[in-house]
């Protein structure tokens, strides 16, 4: 609702504006004073010239920005735009190869052409946005699956050769008819014809009802395409009646106005920061500030270089350019992981997943890690076992994030995962040796697990209440309660590795990787400190992974064992496998049954 509200309350305010200036620069309540007196070269001017122009804006900026809104849930691209995946384009060029056209038509049906050129040309548009982005679609499906980028850069092949045949044919024209074609490719809004207003506010009313009501499906589109047809949504139908709409509505503004570049795209996104990206409130919202901007747009055309006129697709590209770089460079830092399609064989229930991860530092005959292929779900206690040097560390690094693997995919929660110098949010790891600076208390190293949170806060030198819970509950899970506020120096090596393991529990992340969290600890310790760890991913349905080199406490304690071995993972086994028995054969040799004191069932 109050994307209705405000958005007619600025389309008013946009449109008194808009009215307010023109050629003899007088204000709209001067002008309706006059008319009211019986002035009418005032009311030819309110009639003939600035209603119609404000009418214009009206539905060109109405249209783009609608249009833009569809094209971005049917092609799943933040980035896309009529400008952009060349729609537009089509349209221009149908448009001004309209124009010969219609001189034959005139001629055949002995009419002015002044008067079959407006009527023909939103048709001709209409085609011709309809046949670009139906292009674009087929070529971005070619040899690869669809995805934006792929939409995006065939839209700008499709744009250059667009741009190209549309010069061929004005460089047919006539010297007068090639200045007249020109301005308006330059972009600039006009209504020669009231009578062309009626059918054009009808298309966008209709296609504002259509997207009103498809609305839910449209907002169903963004989950994907599995998902969207789990939800009941016929979404392959439902994305070409969006870009059938698009085009429609691209056809309403490029015969009006040109090419008017990034309304589309400036529109939407400045409203889905206010409105978010619900569809019910995106879409009046964007039909009604898309109209408001181009009017007060039009406005600042008419005023930079008064007496003369710059047209408005200038003002817009020059607006819009920098915005698009900006959007993708946001767009490539999110893409591949919301946007890059799930390997083939991925688990869906996989909280971490590796595909084919190879990591060989320079100068090394042979890689640590080659070809380690998991699928990780949460809920359980996973332990990783080998040899030393068997790759054990480098797996949780670049499960971590904290070092980047030479091949291969790592996988949160389905999606591919970036390279990255630091844990991603969800994930908490504490490698070996961990070092506490002088001076800290228990509690304050702990804590050091909420910085992600704390950093949201950094005026306030005491703990929020939900942190200072976390790490109270991260206290307690490590026996360490009574030792709080004493300092970090007090503390025996065991005592500070269970200090160190609360640090990374604190952060209560979903994905918990500890590199021999047992490390300096007695077995009694040792032995409760996993127990300990296999209570937290029950009771929190986290993944944790730990490596340790106590086979007995891993077989006791763990949900499922990965062995490494020469670089690759075997498993992941249950701790009674007797395939589990085989792998650690082969990591250890025959004898490590009798040496690790291990009874295997028969």
């Amino acid at each position: 609702m109050r994307a209705w509200l405000l958005g007619f309350a600025v389309l008013l305010a946009a449109g008194a504006v808009t009215l307010s200036f023109g050629a003899g620069h007088t204000p709209i309540w001067r002008l309706l004073q006059q008319i009211r007196e019986g002035d009418s070269v005032a009311l030819a001017i309110l009639r003939d010239v600035r209603l119609p122009r404000a009418f214009a804006a009206l539905l060109v900026g109405a249209s783009l920005s609608l249009s833009g809104v569809l094209l971005q849930a049917a092609t799943r691209n933040p980035v896309a735009d009529p400008y952009l995946v060349g729609t537009s384009a089509g349209a221009t060029t149908a448009a001004v190869l309209a124009a010969p056209l219609a001189a034959w038509l005139s001629g055949l049906l002995a009419l002015p052409f002044e008067q079959v050129l407006p009527w023909l040309q939103p048709l001709a548009a209409f085609g011709g946005a309809l046949a670009a982005v139906s292009l674009a679609f087929a070529i971005a499906r070619a040899g690869g699956p669809l995805r934006p980028e792929r939409v995006l850069l065939a839209g700008l092949v499709l744009t250059a050769f667009a741009g190209a045949a549309t010069s061929f044919i004005l460089y047919q024209f006539s010297d007068m008819r090639l200045r007249a074609a020109t301005l308006w490719l330059m972009g600039g809004v006009s209504l020669p014809d009231w009578r062309l207003a009626v059918p054009m506010t009808l298309l966008l009313v209709a296609a504002l009802l259509w997207s009103l009501r498809a609305a839910a499906g449209l907002n169903a589109l963004g989950l994907g395409s599995d998902a969207a047809r789990g939800l009941g949504v016929d979404e392959a139908t439902l994305a070409k009646h969006a870009l059938w709409w698009s085009s429609a509505l691209a056809a309403i503004a490029v015969s009006l106005g040109g090419i008017i570049g990034f309304v589309g795209l400036l529109v939407p996104h400045a409203l889905r920061g206010w409105l978010g990206r619900d569809h019910r409130a995106l879409l009046p919202g964007a039909a009604l500030f898309g109209a408001a901007f181009l009017m007060l747009c039009d406005v600042l055309a008419r005023v930079l270089v008064a007496p003369a006129e710059l047209p408005v697709g200038i003002l817009t590209a020059l607006a819009g350019a920098p915005v698009l770089v900006v959007l993708l460079g946001l767009h490539r830092r999110t893409a591949v992981l919301r946007s890059t399609p799930t390997p083939q064989g991925a688990a869906t229930d996989a909280v971490l997943a590796t595909r084919d991860l190879v990591l060989q530092h320079p100068g090394q005959a042979t890689p640590t890690l080659r070809d380690v292929h998991l699928d990780l779900p949460g809920g359980q206690l996973l332990v990783l076992v080998g040899a030393n040097g068997a790759g054990k560390s480098t797996l949780l690094r670049v499960l971590a994030g904290v070092a980047p693997a030479t091949s291969g995919l790592v996988l949160d929660h389905g999606n591919v995962r970036t390279q990255a110098t630091r844990a991603p949010d969800h994930v908490a790891f504490l490698p070996q040796d961990p070092r506490a600076e002088p001076g800290l208390t228990v509690q304050a190293l702990v804590a050091l697990g909420r910085t992600a949170f704390l950093s949201k806060q950094p005026w306030r030198a005491d703990l929020p209440p939900e942190d200072l819970l976390a790490v109270q509950r991260a206290l307690a899970q490590c026996q360490l309660a009574d030792r709080a506020h004493e300092p970090c120096a007090a503390l025996s090596g065991g005592q500070l590795q269970r200090a160190f393991v609360a640090m990374v529990l604190a952060r209560e992340a979903d994905v918990v990787l500890l590199d021999e969290p047992s490390a300096s600890l007695d077995l009694p310790q040792a032995e409760q400190m996993l127990a300990m760890l296999a209570d937290v991913a029950h009771a929190h349905r986290r993944l944790v992974i730990a490596a340790v080199h106590d086979l007995r406490l891993a077989t006791r304690h763990a949900d499922a064992i990965v062995v490494l071995h020469a670089g690759q993972s075997l498993g992941p086994f249950a701790p009674t496998s007797p395939a589990l028995r085989q792998a650690l054969e082969a990591a250890f040799g025959p004898s490590i049954s009798d040496l690790a004191g291990l009874r295997w069932p028969t």
